[in-house]
């Protein structure tokens, strides 16, 4: 174990020495990228759309302010400032951000497995 928190950190990439090969081969050298397998691109192409699919289920669950909110927040291209929400909604800014952090709990509790 002494042996092993004395040692040096070993690159991913592998070291920049002479040759020496007193050292183990890098990751790098024996690690595979699976991410252009067609299986792994269709896989992860569905965790995508499942997730997608099961967000907006639970946007569905929130009131039309909360959820315009929440999209006008984190869903949208350019996003909407609290304060131009508050003069949409004629509300406090802090009001904006208190009903976007509720809806943003009930979201998280919604996708929870």
């Amino acid at each position: 174990m002494e042996s092993r928190l004395s040692g040096h950190d070993l690159g991913f990439d592998g070291a920049d020495d002479d040759g020496e090969d007193s050292s183990p081969p890098a990751p790098a050298v024996y690690l595979q990228d699976l991410s252009s397998e067609p299986a792994m691109q269709v896989e992860a192409a569905n965790w995508a759309e499942h997730n997608e699919t099961r967000l907006y289920a639970a946007l569905e669950t929130l009131d039309e302010r909360s959820r315009d909110i929440v999209r006008q927040r984190w869903l949208s291209e350019e996003k909407a400032t609290l304060q131009t929400l508050a003069e949409r909604y004629q509300v406090s800014a802090e009001r904006i951000r208190q009903l976007e952090n509720n809806a943003i709990r009930k979201l998280q509790q919604s996708l929870q497995p």
